[in-house]
């Protein structure tokens, strides 16, 4: 005879799906796609239609004040309404602003109506896509999908430089647009999938899902609204790099365009292995605050030391330098409010809050380096102002560290 479960007995904890934490990851790394499709073919775009330096950064930087403007919205939505339907509108974002990116590319106008399209669709699967990937795994493995899917950014950046280092040097850049059509309506077939067997279920607020953050003490939501502040200032910093680097190499370093592309990769491909393994570091007992202070201290000596770092040899060490720590960093801060608040309210609202006070940093960064660029006169001069942010985000960190050992 089979025994009934007892009144009140806790039902057993699902299984992990890794399905749900890998399409959780591919919806993350579609959405890095689209954003990161513009760096590898910037160059190619700069002296195709000749935008200017402010508004190339506005082609990036629009993701994030949209992201901004939404975000935290899109998160009470997501956990309240379910995801499947926030995938479809995606999708459809994603599909229109490259459509008219392909109809009408030599316009500003017409490109921050494209680029704005995409990033909405980046800002849905920006709060849905961690949630996908958290609430397929169990308990035991809840660390290990974060760490996975802290690689969606550097996983996104590596599949848009394949696709655009073929066309390089013919200065070709529609093909990664509809290459990005493609992915689009791939990823999100099977991230619906996924979504209606693991993502929370509409209003799983009532039903035992994630609570809401008003039921949390103060103090934990101030922890929370800390760990924002600490990924905008990063964000910042690193945006600055993933958005210009490529520039950077062009003009300061006199690269062509396939190197200047496998030069771009070495800081994306360390990001994405040191993601993985910053979260076998977090599960190994290594105490999140320090991991994160560390990680930052190491990329703002790069940035400081950026004056120094001529000559292939020590440009190549300080790409490696920060593309370790760098991995890291995400890890740490998508990690955090888990930890802050527990595995299973690590829903669409704390995300929206955390997601939000990224796309601050997204924002500011790649639109602060024409002006600083500008101001200081050579690339070399803006490596102590954005290694000073940086410096911030380890301060903030450190405050972080702090309030999470009161608790």
């Amino acid at each position: 005879m089979t025994s009934e479960p007892q009144p009140g007995a806790l039902a057993p904890e699902p299984p992990t799906s890794w399905f749900g934490v890998a399409l959780g990851l591919g919806l993350g790394a579609l959405a890095a796609y689209h954003l990161f499709k513009l760096p590898p073919v910037l160059p190619i775009l700069l002296q195709k239609y000749d935008y200017g330096l402010l508004a190339a950064g506005s082609f990036m930087s629009i993701y994030a004040a949209i992201g901004l403007a939404t975000s935290a919205l899109l998160g009470t939505r997501l956990q309240r309404y379910g995801m499947p339907p926030f995938l479809l509108a995606a999708a459809l974002l994603f599909i229109a602003g490259s459509v008219i990116t392909l109809a009408a590319p030599a316009a500003v106008a017409s490109m921050l109506v494209a680029r704005g399209l995409e990033g909405l669709g980046f800002a849905i699967l920006a709060v849905a896509a961690p949630v996908l990937a958290t609430a397929s795994a169990g308990r035991r493995h809840k660390t290990i999908a974060i760490a996975l899917f802290a690689a969606w950014i550097p996983l996104g950046q590596l599949v848009a430089m394949a696709v655009a280092h073929p066309f390089a040097e013919g200065a070709e850049w529609r093909p990664v647009w509809w290459a990005g059509i493609g992915l689009t309506v791939i990823v999100i077939a099977l991230g619906w999938r996924a979504a209606q067997r693991h993502a929370p279920r509409r209003g799983a607020a009532d039903t035992g899902g994630p609570k809401p953050l008003s039921d949390f003490p103060r103090a934990d939501r101030w922890a929370l609204v800390l760990v924002a502040a600490t990924f905008m200032l990063w964000s910042t910093e690193i945006f600055v790099m993933l958005t210009w680097l490529p520039q950077y190499l062009v003009e300061a370093r006199g690269l062509g365009g396939e190197a200047t592309i496998l030069a771009y990769a070495v800081p994306s491909i360390l990001v994405l292995i040191f993601n993985v393994l910053g979260g076998f570091l977090l599960r190994a007992g290594i105490p999140l605050a320090p991991l994160l202070v560390v990680s930052l201290a190491f990329q703002a000596a790069v940035w400081l030391l950026l004056p120094y770092l001529d000559g292939a040899a020590l440009g190549l060490a300080g790409l490696v330098v920060f593309g370790i720590a760098a991995g890291i960093t995400p890890t740490c801060l998508f990690a955090a409010p888990a930890l802050i608040l527990g595995a299973e309210n690590a829903g669409g609202s704390a995300f929206g809050i955390v997601m939000t006070g990224r796309n601050v940093g997204v924002l500011v960064g790649p639109i602060l380096l024409p002006p600083v660029l500008l101001a200081m006169g050579a690339w070399q001069g803006i490596g102590p102002v954005f290694g000073s942010i940086t410096l911030a985000a380890a301060l903030a960190a450190m405050v972080l560290g702090v309030m999470l050992a009161r608790r």
